[in-house]
């Protein structure tokens, strides 16, 4: 039956991120199933013609109007800066907090849905809604909050967040009719009175989208070129000894990196020219670049609460995953796929519950439970 829908969140096409591409693709795929979609998120003037196409209803979030602290001065790194805007960030998740005010009133004028998705990260964007569910303006029968990473509970992250940020973190968690998050391992961040709550929902694509990927093939040149795209955390996602045992070995190669934080890259690329920095690009252009590799690397995060979400696009870019476990790095494993032997590839289970028509009946028939179960207001 068809419904109408209302998805929340900070990030929306054309933007260049997992929890843009999970609204932009869970909007998508609910207009071609059928559904009325409204989509509250910033406005940006290339979401126009995508409203247009699939008949979706865009409604202003607006920007946030806060100033990022910036973390150079004239060009070089400052200390102070950086230090401003880490403990800005801990104290009051800023500037994402802003968020928090802004979802709750634009919510108050928006005309009754049957289900509305949250979707976080920035977890300010559940708390809003919880805010104006609070207040009694929730214009929804049923709310579904979305968690691309765990807040109170994350593994990843540089610094702990600070005790005090439970209280929106069990406010959201008490209102939701339902907590989706897109592996079962995040269950356990999570306080445990909430657990009954959770709902496991992976990332979704379109994978017919994607088909032309298979086609390309990489270059018989001699040279193995293989690629990283995504986000580093020192520490944790943190490429160090896997770009040390690269510098150190003879041969040709190019290890191509994709990423936003070149940090923990750069001195390993000033040395040696086989690594190479690239910036972000847009997502079909990258996913074409993978697919021109000979085998993609994915560094595994800390513990299993937060699964990296580029694993899909590997998959869908049909190369060969080198899986590298952090700090227990598997030379024989790296050798073994630098010369083109790929038995211990990374397999992806079960490919089909990630193609977005699956994805998106998950999230209907979870709102179809919670409204049989009298949980309409």
């Amino acid at each position: 039956m068809a419904k109408r829908y209302l998805l929340v969140s900070r990030s929306f096409h054309p933007g260049n991120s997992p929890r843009a591409n999970r609204t932009t693709e869970l909007a998508k795929e609910l207009c071609r199933q059928g559904h009325l979609v409204t989509v509250l998120t910033p406005r940006h003037p290339e979401q126009e013609a995508l409203a247009r196409q699939y008949g979706m209803t865009m409604v202003d979030l607006a920007q946030e109007s806060w100033p990022e602290i910036p973390t150079s001065f004239r060009g070089k790194q400052n200390l102070v800066l950086r230090a401003v805007r880490r403990a800005l960030l801990l104290a009051f998740d800023y500037p994402s907090i802003q968020l928090l005010w802004r979802t709750a009133k634009a919510l108050e004028s928006l005309p009754r849905h049957d289900v509305l998705i949250s979707i976080a990260a920035p977890h300010p964007v559940h708390w809003g809604v919880a805010r104006a569910h609070r207040r009694g303006r929730l214009p929804a029968d049923v709310w579904l909050a979305d968690c691309g990473d765990p807040y109170m509970g994350a593994e990843n992250d540089s610094f702990p967040v600070m005790p005090y940020f439970r209280f929106p973190e069990k406010s959201f968690c008490r209102r939701a009719d339902a907590i989706v998050v897109p592996v079962e391992g995040a269950r356990v961040a999570y306080y445990p009175e909430f657990r009954d709550k959770i709902h496991v929902i992976p990332q979704g694509f379109r994978i017919a989208d994607y088909a032309h990927l298979k086609a390309i093939s990489p270059r018989s040149d001699g040279v193995v070129r293989f690629a990283y795209a995504g986000l580093f955390i020192p520490g944790r996602r943190d490429p160090s000894g896997f770009l040390q045992h690269l510098v150190e070995r003879k041969g040709a190669f190019e290890f191509h990196v994709f990423t936003k934080s070149p940090e923990l890259v750069a001195p390993f690329a000033k040395r040696d020219p086989r690594i190479i920095l690239r910036g972000v690009l847009p997502r079909p252009q990258v996913m074409e670049a993978l697919a021109s590799m000979d085998f993609v690397v994915n560094f595994e995060n800390v513990g299993a609460r937060q699964t990296p979400s580029k694993l899909i696009d590997y998959w869908l870019c049909g190369r060969p995953i080198l899986n590298v476990h952090g700090n227990k790095l598997g030379v024989k494993v790296i050798e073994q796929f630098l010369s083109g032997q790929y038995d211990e590839a990374l397999q992806i289970e079960r490919p089909e519950q990630y193609d977005i028509s699956n994805v998106v009946r998950e999230f209907d028939r979870l709102a179809d439970d919670a409204l049989a179960c009298g949980l309409r207001r």
